[in-house]
């Protein structure tokens, strides 16, 4: 009997694991996307018109990072640089869709992330800076 229980932790173990990470350790960019725009809706308290906004929004920038990366080939200070352009051109339009109460907590929650992002020495988003997801399926902190 014991062996059996054993047996089923075991294989639910493994189809959690399994299912807790895409294949290939890639993202599903419309889901982030998704995420993001229910994540400033909760936090911003928008309405279903700005929610949409918002969402077309999150999805252009997204479509603009994957290009980014695409086009730096390693040059992480003009990634850095190119990305900061982003952010900008996508905060002045954030201004026309937020109300400036909104769009200022935006930036204060923005700009906690970032710090957040900072102390963890730009290490993805678990503690302790240990990346998951990377591309060529390196997991933890390996490079």
């Amino acid at each position: 009997m014991s062996r059996k229980i054993l047996i089923t932790a075991i294989v639910l173990f493994v189809a959690v694991i399994v299912n807790a990470q895409p294949p290939g350790g890639q993202f599903d960019r419309a889901e982030m996307v998704r995420m993001q725009t229910e994540q400033m809706v909760t936090d911003l308290g928008l309405n279903d018109e700005q929610a949409e906004k918002v969402g077309a929004l999150n999805k252009k920038y997204s479509e603009k990072m994957g290009e980014l990366f695409q086009q730096s080939a390693g040059d992480r200070e003009k990634m850095r640089e190119n990305m900061q352009k982003l952010r900008e051109d996508k905060d002045e339009e954030l201004k026309e869709v937020l109300t400036p109460e909104q769009f200022k907590k935006h930036q204060e929650i923005e700009a906690k992330r970032m710090e957040e992002f900072r102390q963890r020495g730009g290490q993805g988003n678990r503690p302790g800076g240990e990346r998951g997801g990377q591309r060529g399926g390196q997991r933890g902190n390996a490079r």
